[in-house]
C-alpha cells in the first residue's frame, strides 16, 4: 500500500537563535555548500567562538528552531559535504531534509 501525503513547510531564516540546539541529524550525503546557499542563501554565522564551526545557518521550520553547520570540519565550507542539523527535536531534521530536497528538485529558494 502506498500513501501520498502533502505537507506545508514554512522556513524562516535568521529567526531565533542557534543557541541551545544539538545535533538531531544530517543533511543528505553529498550536500555541498553551494546546494545550501542555493536553498537557504548565505550562512548567517561565519565561525563559532570555540572554532568548531566555520559556517552556520539558522532559522525555524514550521516554528521549530534549526541550525545547519559544519561541525569540526577539516576543510573550508565551500569544499565540505558533511553538514549537521541542530535542533531541539529529532523531527526537525526530517522536516528540513524534506524541504531541502524538494527545493533542490524544483529550483526553489527560501524567500
Amino acid at each position: 500500500m502506498k500513501v501520498k501525503m502533502e505537507l506545508d513547510l514554512e522556513v524562516q531564516m535568521g529567526v531565533g537563535s542557534p543557541d541551545g540546539t544539538g545535533c538531531q541529524g544530517y543533511m543528505p550525503e553529498g550536500t555541498t555548500y553551494d546546494d545550501l546557499v542555493e536553498v537557504f542563501d548565505e550562512h548567517q554565522i561565519t565561525s563559532s567562538l570555540d572554532g568548531k564551526i566555520q559556517a552556520e545557518w539558522f532559522g525555524r521550520i514550521n516554528g521549530l528552531q534549526f541550525t545547519i553547520y559544519d561541525y569540526k570540519s577539516r576543510v573550508e565550507p565551500e569544499r565540505n559535504t558533511d553538514w549537521h542539523i541542530g535542533g531541539k527535536k529529532k523531527f526537525v531534521a526530517e522536516l528540513l531534509n524534506m524541504y531541502f530536497k524538494n527545493c533542490l528538485d524544483q529550483g526553489l529558494r527560501v524567500q
